[in-house]
């Protein structure tokens, strides 16, 4: 997770399974760099360890935040500064085009 110069985004598996959709990982976005547009089929929290992130709705975490998202949620998230999260899934996500947000 050291961050490779030419990543965006890097993935420090924790517990998470890819088959299920559940589980733990911690990512740490780059300066401007944004997520895909999705939806969840289960909840999804994260904790936010340093930086900022914003919703799509134009809601702000910055450090010490928790967020609890449910079942069913559509978003996508940008951060500024950059950020690292610590993210557990609990289902799987579908990407979606960001006009059905």
């Amino acid at each position: 997770m050291e961050g490779l110069p030419d990543e965006q985004v890097c993935w420090k598996n924790v517990s998470f399974d890819e088959a299920t959709g559940q589980g733990s990982y911690l990512m740490k976005m780059a300066p401007g760099t944004r997520s895909n547009p999705h939806t969840h089929t289960g909840a999804e929290e994260f904790f936010v360890l340093e930086g900022d992130l914003t919703d799509n709705d134009g809601f702000s975490y910055r450090s010490g935040d928790f967020v609890s998202l449910t079942a069913g949620s559509s978003h996508f998230s940008y951060t500024k500064t950059s950020c690292l999260l610590e993210v557990t899934h609990r289902g799987a996500t579908k990407s979606i085009v960001e006009g059905a947000l």
